[in-house]
């Protein structure tokens, strides 16, 4: 049995790298784009199923210096990581064509997510950072740049900033400890600030936001998706602080939290002064997701509420892009207009549309309205000027959205053509209502998702 769950373990990084390899050489057809999409679902059933079964323990080998294990938040993330790119690449997968340095996104998302110490983390990072996934090797051979100053200046920021915190760790004799097991003891101001720092810039928070306006001008939504939901941000800081919490500084703590609260603020600004719909679903998916990290930092009240959030963000999210990219593809929108009244064309998947928003900015019945009750509630109780801020940067994010829909599905149609029904069929559409159905539940019954939410 030893031997058969070591095999089990390796299946998620066997495969997903396997198929990646094998991109290299052979060109990324329908066919095998189709496997791809297959595979996270796969992939998916295969974590659920891990997840759900109480007795499962990892038997891979811990204290090395490569070390994969599974953990509740570790499955509870991949699981949700599959999940949501299967929902939004599955529907529209007729109309799309797949770059074969996804797999390289995957791969290393799904090696970021089971690192359970800080080298296997640090070297899964690296990878889906500067492998072929991004280009940068690709750059220093054909001389052509595909990402931004920015985004490579953040990079070696947070590269050194890793080195110094394995540094750390090194000196302590905790460099392949597992990161939920470091000493309080550990976490001096430096490994704080050094922590943090990582952190911040890798979720896109103020100050450490500037990167993301690079992956949004060149990178396709399920790229960044793949690159933003592996939850590097929000898996680190759960594995690495979240058990020392009660050991911060008050003060350090609420710097934390404010910088969370105006990184949202200032995606949801960036959104609604935004003209190019995508870049602005993009800054509203940023700007919830600024969020997460609030309830984590306050108490296990809001923290519980995070994990929900998380769910809700990672299955939204990826459907609002995917039925975005479904127009594009079926119905020029190269024509710039402030109204673009795709309702007439579309109104099944406006509907949805206006669904999947909902459950984000936390609509009655809808997800995150249990999601935000909870933050909410856990912030107040710590400080009454945090929980009033998140609040503000909720509305905001609120606001964003009725500004895109309205944007996308209301107004005056800019086009003389004949209105006529561009729906995808509704099977097509099956995986965003299972989605929603999913989504509506944590919204009416969160218990049954809260009772597994046990780390």
């Amino acid at each position: 049995m030893h031997s058969l769950n070591q095999y089990v373990e390796i299946i998620p990084l066997l495969t997903t790298f396997g198929t990646a390899i094998i991109s290299c050489f052979y060109e990324l057809g329908k066919r095998w784009q189709d496997f791809i999409i297959g595979l996270l679902g796969v992939l998916f059933v295969f974590f659920a199923y891990l997840f759900f079964t109480e007795d499962f323990t990892s038997s891979l080998a811990v204290h090395t210096l490569f070390d994969i294990r599974y953990n509740k938040i570790g499955m509870f993330t991949g699981g949700l990581f599959c999940l949501s790119l299967f929902i939004g690449l599955f529907p529209i997968r007729k109309s799309m064509t797949l770059n074969s340095n996804f797999l390289f996104f995957i791969a290393g998302g799904l090696g970021i997510i089971l690192a359970n110490n800080l080298p296997t983390f640090f070297f899964f990072w690296t990878f889906q950072r500067a492998l072929p996934g991004n280009g940068f090797l690709r750059d220093a051979v054909h001389k052509e740049s595909t990402v931004g100053a920015t985004y490579i200046i953040q990079h070696l920021l947070t590269f050194f900033c890793f080195l110094g915190l394995l540094y750390f760790a090194n000196q302590q004799g905790l460099l392949i400890t597992p990161m939920t097991e470091f000493p309080a003891s550990f976490f001096t101001w430096p490994v704080l600030l050094l922590s943090f720092i990582i952190i911040y810039q890798i979720h896109g928070i103020f100050p450490f936001h500037s990167w993301v306006h690079d992956l949004v001008e060149r990178s396709t939504w399920y790229e960044f998706s793949a690159i933003f939901l592996s939850r590097a941000g929000v898996l680190l800081f759960v594995q690495l602080l979240l058990p020392t919490l009660k050991h911060d500084p008050d003060a350090f703590k609420i710097l934390l939290l404010s910088l969370s609260i105006i990184s949202s603020i200032y995606w949801s600004f960036r959104g609604i002064m935004e003209k190019n719909l995508n870049r602005t679903a993009n800054y509203f998916y940023i700007a919830q997701a600024s969020l997460l990290l609030t309830g984590l930092q306050a108490d296990m009240t809001a923290a519980k509420g995070s994990y929900l959030h998380m769910m809700v963000i990672s299955i939204s999210g990826p459907a609002l892009f995917s039925i975005l990219s479904y127009i594009e593809h079926t119905f020029s929108m190269k024509r710039s207009s402030q109204y673009y009244g795709f309702a007439q064309y579309y109104p099944m998947l406006a509907t949805l549309f206006c669904l999947f928003g909902f459950c984000m900015i936390g609509v009655p019945l809808g997800a995150s309205f249990v999601v935000e009750d909870l933050v909410i509630t856990g912030l107040l109780e710590y400080q009454p000027y945090l929980g009033l801020g998140h609040i503000i940067a909720t509305c905001l994010n609120g606001i964003l959205f009725f500004l895109m829909f309205t944007r996308l599905f209301l107004g005056q149609s800019p086009y003389s053509m004949p209105v006529t029904n561009k729906d995808m069929p509704l099977s097509q559409m099956l995986p965003y209502i299972i989605a929603l159905i999913m989504l509506i539940l944590i919204g009416v019954l969160p218990y049954l998702f809260l009772e597994k939410i046990t780390w």
